[in-house]
C-alpha cells in the first residue's frame, strides 16, 4: 500500500516531467512577453478606439430605441 502512494510522487520527480515544466514556464513568458507588445502596439490601440466608440454608438441607438417603446 505504502509503494502504491510513492510512484506518484516519483514519476513527478522525472527529468522529462522537470524538462516540460521550464518549457511551459518559457511558452508562458514568451507569450506574455508578446501580448504586452500587442497591447502597446499602434495598431491595438487604435482598434481599441474604434471598438469603444461602436460600442457607444450602439448603445446610444439601443438607448433611443428602448425610450421609444
Amino acid at each position: 500500500m505504502e509503494e502504491e502512494n510513492k510512484k506518484p510522487t516519483e514519476a513527478e520527480n522525472t527529468p522529462e516531467k522537470k524538462k516540460d515544466e521550464t518549457w511551459i514556464d518559457k511558452a508562458e513568458a514568451k507569450i506574455d512577453e508578446t501580448a504586452e507588445k500587442i497591447h502597446k502596439s499602434d495598431a491595438y490601440q487604435k482598434a481599441d478606439k474604434k471598438l469603444e466608440d461602436a460600442t457607444k454608438k450602439l448603445f446610444r441607438k439601443a438607448g433611443r430605441l428602448w425610450g421609444k417603446l
